[in-house]
C-alpha cells in the first residue's frame, strides 16, 4: 500500500533508488568482484597449478565472474543514468524558473498590453506543465495581477485570458487558496453617471470570492450553482438559469432569471418587503423551503410561472393558489434586458 514521505508526497510500494544508492552499489559490486577474482585466483593457483584440476575449476568459476562483471556494469550504467536524469531535471527546473521570472517581469508592465498578454501566456505554460510547485507560483502571480488591477472593475482587457489560464490551473488542483473581494469604486456625491453599473465575471483560482454590489450576468462557461466558495452581497444576478438560491446570496436582486429553488427568504430582503428581490423571473417548478413566501406578492415586477408548472412549497400538503403570489403565463418571457 502506498504511503507518504515526510514532506507529504506520496510514494509507491517500491523503494526509490537514488543516485547515491547506485553509486554505493557500483562501488560495492566492484569491490565484491575484485575479492571474488582474488579468491578464485587463490583457489586455482594455491599450492601450485594442477594441469588437470585447474582448467576445470577455472571453467566452473567463469560464469560467476561474468555475472559479477555484468553486475558492476549495470550498477555503473544506472549510476551514470541517474546523474544524467538529475542534470536533465535540474536543467528543466532552471528553465521553468526562468519562465516564472520572465512571466513576473512581463506582468509588472501593465501599461504595455502586449507584455501582459505575453506574461499570461508564459505563466500558462508553467500552469500546464504539471509541475505543482511552479504551477502554484504562476497562479499566485496571476492572482496578484487580479488583486492589483481588477478588484473594483472587471473591464481590464486581460481579464478573459487570465480567467482562462486560472481556470486550467484550478482544474489541475493549483488553487491559490486566497480570498478576494470585488467591490465597485466609491462614487462622489456629485458623480454625473449615477446609473453606472459595474459588471462582474467569475475568475477562478481563489478559495473564497465575494462580490459586493454590481451585476453578475450569465457566463455560458459556468453553472452558477456549481461556483463554490462564492458569495454575493447586494449584487444583481441576471440572465442565469435554474438558480438555487441559498446562503451564497445576501440581499441580492435577481433579474430575468429562472429560479429552481429558494431555501430561505431571509437572504432576499434587498428592499422593503422583498418587493424588488426579483424582476421578470420564472418560478416554474420552483421549490420553496420557507412558508414565508405565502405572505409575499411578486406580481408587481412581472415575476411569473408557466401555467401547468407552478412552484411548490416543501412539506406542504395544502393547495396553494400561486396566482395570488406570481403571475401565471401561458409561455415563457423572452430574455430581454431591462436596461
Amino acid at each position: 500500500m502506498a504511503g507518504k514521505r515526510g514532506n507529504g508526497q506520496p510514494v509507491g510500494d517500491w523503494p526509490n533508488i537514488t543516485e547515491n544508492h547506485w553509486y554505493a552499489l557500483s562501488i560495492a559490486s566492484a569491490v565484491m568482484t575484485i575479492v571474488a577474482v582474488l579468491a578464485a585466483f587463490c583457489a586455482i593457483f594455491a599450492g601450485g597449478f594442477d594441469s588437470e584440476r585447474g582448467p576445470k575449476l577455472a571453467q566452473a568459476l567463469a560464469p560467476f565472474g561474468i555475472a559479477l562483471f555484468a553486475l558492476v556494469t549495470f550498477c555503473t550504467i544506472s549510476w551514470r543514468g541517474s546523474i544524467s536524469a538529475r542534470q536533465a531535471n535540474q536543467s528543466a527546473s532552471e528553465g521553468r524558473a526562468k519562465l516564472l521570472q520572465e512571466g513576473a517581469k512581463l506582468l509588472s508592465e501593465p501599461a504595455k498590453a502586449s507584455h501582459v498578454s505575453a506574461g499570461v501566456a508564459t505563466l500558462g505554460v508553467l500552469i500546464d506543465s504539471g509541475e505543482e510547485g511552479y504551477a502554484f507560483r504562476a497562479m499566485n502571480l496571476l492572482a496578484d495581477f487580479v488583486v492589483d488591477h481588477m478588484v473594483s472593475s472587471h473591464e481590464n482587457r486581460h481579464r478573459p485570458e487570465i480567467s482562462g489560464v486560472m481556470q486550467t490551473g484550478d482544474k489541475n488542483g493549483a488553487n491559490t487558496g486566497r480570498d478576494i473581494t470585488f467591490s465597485p469604486p466609491e462614487r462622489d456625491d456629485d458623480y454625473q453617471y449615477d446609473d453606472y453599473t459595474t459588471y462582474w465575471h467569475f475568475i477562478p483560482g481563489f478559495d473564497v470570492i465575494t462580490y459586493y454590489g454590481g451585476e453578475f450576468s450569465l457566463d455560458v462557461n459556468y453553472n452558477i450553482n456549481e461556483l463554490r466558495g462564492v458569495k454575493f452581497i447586494k449584487t444583481t444576478i441576471s440572465l442565469w438559469k435554474n438558480i438555487s438560491i441559498d446562503d451564497r446570496f445576501d440581499r441580492c436582486t435577481f433579474r430575468i432569471c429562472s429560479i429552481a429553488s429558494v431555501s430561505s427568504m431571509a437572504s432576499l430582503s434587498h428592499h422593503q418587503d422583498y418587493r424588488y428581490a426579483f424582476e421578470v423571473c420564472d418560478f416554474s417548478g420552483c421549490i420553496f423551503s420557507d412558508a414565508e413566501i405565502l405572505t409575499k406578492n411578486f406580481k408587481e415586477d412581472n415575476n411569473y410561472f408557466i401555467a401547468g408548472n407552478p412552484p411548490t412549497l416543501l412539506g406542504s400538503t395544502t393547495t396553494i393558489d400561486w396566482s395570488q403570489i406570481l403571475n401565471c403565463k401561458e409561455q415563457k418571457d423572452l430574455p430581454v434586458r431591462l436596461f
